[in-house]
């Protein structure tokens, strides 16, 4: 009995879709980059590294900034988003209760804009206040589709009701970006302009980018929701069992994109407290100085 149990353990474990936990890991490594360039740049060279008489820091917090403003991130930060949210979506197909997951996702996301809220307001770590971020967007994204779902997977009951599910969340994608298109700014706008839309009501800024959410890490649920549901309407046609799609190339050689890819959500809560907090430590060590406080 226990031989036969540790055979169905290694069963469930090779069914594992590697591919998505590959590309979510390719899109966490990304987000880490970028999250770090910012606290080098916004955070810790604006505030004070640029008027230290350190040449490392100086070279360090510059570059930093030039990467910030380079045409590398305006054209690559939607393209791992975009990834992000897409595979998010595509991951619905892998969850027993996605409300739930979405739940303990939002409870998650509140812990981080009270964090931040102290970093911020309490310790001084000026633009680090998160309003809305990527959990808050992803978190409300889950709770929409399974909220969808519902009548949806009625259609579980006809014949071909994947694929017919598929293209009712591949039109409501459709739909979400045509809004996002006519109403929203644009990501490459986001990058390189300060152009936001107008707030009509104080729940806008859930919705497109307006001034009056705009915290760090701000994502409001258009375009990524579109982006999400994309995602969505592929898992019930392409992982109608949830199983890897490619199985036979999974092995060792993915394991520094799969591992970060499953623990995607731990390292995107921890890279922000390490990296500031290795910053610090730099700070202090060539400097013998905390300015960045003040």
């Amino acid at each position: 009995m226990k031989i036969r149990l540790e055979k169905q353990k290694k069963k469930v474990k090779r069914a594992r879709a590697w591919e998505l936990d590959a590309l979510r890991g390719l899109a966490i490594l990304l987000v880490v980059w970028d999250h770090v360039m910012f606290s080098v740049g916004h955070i810790f060279y604006i505030g004070g590294w640029e008027y230290s008489s350190s040449e490392f820091l100086n070279k360090f917090g510059s570059f930093a900034l030039d990467y910030w403003d380079s045409m590398l991130r305006v054209y690559g930060w939607p393209v791992f988003v975009f990834i992000f949210f897409f595979v998010s979506g595509v991951c619905t197909a892998f969850s027993r209760n996605n409300f739930l997951r979405g739940l303990r996702l939002a409870a998650v996301a509140l812990l981080v804009t009270g964090a931040t809220y102290v970093l911020d307001e309490v310790l001084g770590f000026s633009g680090t206040y998160i309003q809305f971020g990527v959990l808050h967007c992803l978190a409300l994204c889950i709770l929409l589709f399974s909220l969808l779902s519902i009548p949806v997977n009625l259609l579980d009951r006809v014949k071909n009701g994947r694929f017919i599910k598929a293209a009712v969340y591949l039109a409501v994608a459709a739909a979400l970006l045509a809004i996002n298109y006519t109403y929203n700014i644009t990501l490459y706008e986001v990058n390189t302009t300060n152009h936001v839309v107008p707030s009509t009501s104080p729940v806008t800024g859930m919705f497109v980018f307006t001034r009056d959410w705009w915290t760090a890490d701000y994502f409001p649920l258009l375009p990524f929701f579109g982006f999400f549901m994309i995602g969505a309407a592929l898992a019930p046609a392409a992982y109608p069992e949830g199983k890897s799609l490619l199985p036979e190339l999974d092995g060792k050689w993915n394991r520094f994109l799969t591992v970060p890819g499953k623990y995607s959500l731990y390292i995107y809560l921890g890279i922000q407290i390490v990296a500031i907090f290795l910053l610090w430590l730099l700070t202090l060590a060539i400097t013998g100085e905390v300015y960045f406080f003040e």
